[in-house]
């Protein structure tokens, strides 16, 4: 079957003018919903997440938040319900519609207000705000407050967090400094109640000790040779009646002082050897003396001698004497010695607890050390974050009152409203050939009669119809004109102007 478009072009042209006017219809209805939508004005700003200008091998910012999770965090500060209804109340949207609820208002503004953060490898992080109204300085100026809040969340974020930080190691360093005092003073208490058996004394209390002990063995020998000469001088009188010692005398200056000499030499011969410089200095003024004592003679003579009674008395008293003092230097050598023992017995105890003391604040410098040097490094942070030179938010390009409406979309309105005039406009034709059939071909008489016509003549108007025809082809044309007319004045008052859409054709630019 071979479809004859030539008549179906001409069939159309015969009902051009149902075709153009429900064509003219549908625009009309169009350009009509069109200009009955609400305008809104969409624009947007851009924000840049920088990085730190100092090298974090210098200086390191103690605010390690993830860029993600911190504009997550504004996010949502900028997005409750209180900053929502402030915004809404400041820019006076909804000021027309009292009668909405506070949960309509936030849902509406929440759906106009849109943030977007894009970011990838080797990509720069850009973090975007959009934000719709139905005025375009509106819109603007809704993404500049947003903006403005953006950054100063950022910047109060950053310098919160760099605060609490250097305020947790400030309390920190505070904290174990106070027990490092309390510490120091309980071993200085310790060290002052226990001062004769610390352990840094131990070895001089030893040497101590022997030198006593050896005091204390050559007093007892001297007591011991005391006490047998004085049992021979006993037996001596008891026998013989007399001591058979020389009369007694007065002793000369220089005797007293070799008396002297040779009890500081039985003293240093206790502690020091033979060929010690001191025992070799007293054995020398010892001789230097015995020689002179027996080169001198003596200038008087006692006139009397005390008798053998008397003299063997003075003899047992002196040494009765001598051995009480040696006695009383004995014992108090063995109560020093009794001390220092007891201090060296408690010296162990001492010493475990004195570790333990000074292992605990050995454990408590070296956290307070390192408390140091991170509040360092805190203060540090501190400094970057209130100066500005850590990572922080910054504005690249600030919102601008769009030029024309994001919404509603006139080119897809167009293309819709065209299109549809168009399939309905031709389907009308196509309606009203169907209900209103015509025969207009032979073959179409064939198929309606049965019959094969031997000729056909044309259809032949008359004036009427003529002038009919030539009026709805004229009053059709009227009617585009003017629905075009109609188009662009709406197009000029409540799209764009002519004389900026000439200029911008002029320009090269895009509408």
């Amino acid at each position: 079957m071979v479809i004859d478009l030539k008549f179906y072009f001409k069939v159309f042209l015969s009902r051009i003018t149902l075709f153009l006017t429900v064509f003219m219809l549908i625009c009309a209805g169009g350009i009509a919903f069109y200009t009955s939508l609400p305008k809104v004005y969409e624009t947007q700003a851009s924000l840049l997440v920088e990085g730190s200008q100092i090298p974090s091998d210098l200086a390191a910012s103690t605010v390690r938040t993830d860029v993600t999770d911190q504009i997550q965090i504004i996010r949502q500060k900028l997005l409750r319900r209180e900053n929502v209804m402030y915004l809404a109340e400041r820019f006076g949207f909804y000021a027309d519609r009292p009668d909405m609820q506070p949960n309509q208002i936030v849902a509406g503004m929440l759906e106009r207000i849109s943030m977007r953060l894009s970011m990838g490898r080797g990509q720069a992080t850009i973090f975007t705000i959009a934000a719709e109204a139905d005025d375009a300085q509106t819109a603007a100026d809704l993404v500049n407050e947003l903006v403005k809040q953006v950054l100063d969340e950022d910047a109060a974020f950053r310098t919160e967090v760099a605060t609490n930080t250097l305020a947790f190691f400030e309390s920190d360093v505070r904290r174990l400094g106070e027990q490092l005092s309390i510490l120091d003073r309980q071993i200085l208490d310790f060290q002052n109640e226990n001062i004769d058996a610390l352990p840094e004394t131990l070895e001089f209390r030893l040497s101590r000790q022997s030198l006593l002990q050896e005091r204390l063995t050559v007093a007892q020998r001297e007591v011991s040779q005391l006490s047998e000469q004085r049992r021979r001088l006993v037996e001596l009188f008891e026998t013989t009646g007399s001591t058979n010692v020389a009369p007694d005398r007065p002793l000369t200056a220089e005797e007293i002082e070799l008396q002297q000499l040779r009890t500081d030499l039985r003293e240093a011969l206790a502690v020091f050897s033979e060929t010690s410089h001191r025992v070799i200095v007293l054995r020398r003024q010892i001789e230097q003396l015995e020689a002179l004592i027996e080169a001198r003679v003596p200038e008087t003579q006692p006139t009397d001698t005390p008798s053998g009674s008397g003299l063997f008395r003075a003899q047992v008293v002196e040494i009765d004497t001598q051995i009480k003092t040696l006695q009383e230097s004995a014992g108090t050598l063995e109560k020093e010695i009794a001390v220092l023992q007891d201090s060296m017995e408690r010296t162990p105890q001492n010493t475990i607890v004195l570790s333990a003391m000074e292992r605990e604040r050995a454990s408590i410098q070296n956290q307070y050390d390192n408390a140091v040097e991170r509040l360092s490094a805190a203060a540090t942070g501190e400094r970057i974050e209130v100066s500005a030179k850590g990572q922080r938010l910054s504005l690249i390009e600030n919102a601008l009152a769009p030029i024309r409406p994001s919404k509603p979309n006139e080119l897809l309105i167009a293309a819709g409203t065209l299109l549809a005039g168009f399939v309905l406009g031709l389907g009308a034709v196509v309606l009203k050939e169907l209900l209103q059939p015509t025969i207009r071909r032979p073959i179409e008489l064939t198929r309606s009669l049965g019959v094969t016509p031997i000729g056909t003549l044309p259809y032949m108007e008359t004036p009427g119809e003529i002038w009919l025809r030539r009026g709805m082809r004229g009053v059709a044309v009227i009617v585009v004109l003017a629905g075009i007319a109609g188009g662009l004045f709406l197009v000029d008052q409540r799209v764009m102007p002519f004389e900026q859409v000439a200029r911008i054709i002029m320009q090269g630019d895009r509408l």
